[in-house]
């Protein structure tokens, strides 16, 4: 199932308790939401930088992107490794996405005519 990568600007009420989860010494002004998979927080240019990177990358866990400046936040932590997370989520997916390069390869075993006059021939008869 895939879901939306969330840019949030946050209010000013949401910028203190994500301070007070993840220090106050952090610059936080928006949060990205990755689903159920995790997020981070940050200022503008360090969320947009994954935001405008990871629905490209990952197609098959982020269906579309999506800024808003009002969203629900139930969890103000910062998901730890959350990129090894979603390479990890990714990864069966996109494989199980593709098909095999074995179904894409059919092996013809009849050899091509080599002479002149099997080439006439081959046009001549169709074979």
């Amino acid at each position: 199932m895939k879901h939306n990568l969330t840019l949030v600007q946050l209010s000013a009420e949401q910028i203190i308790l994500a301070k007070e989860v993840n220090g106050p010494r952090k610059q936080v002004t928006h949060g990205l939401i990755c689903g159920p998979h995790g997020q981070i927080f940050g200022t503008e240019k360090q969320c947009r930088k994954y935001y405008s990177v990871w629905v490209k990358i990952f197609p098959q866990l982020f269906d579309k992107g999506v800024e808003t400046n009002q969203f629900e936040i139930m969890d103000y932590k910062d998901t730890f490794n959350l990129v090894n997370i979603l390479l990890e989520l990714h990864g069966p997916l996109e494989s199980a996405s593709r098909p095999s390069i074995n179904s894409q390869c059919s092996i013809s075993t009849k050899k091509p005519p080599v002479g002149i006059f099997s080439r006439l021939w081959t046009k001549v008869t169709g074979l």
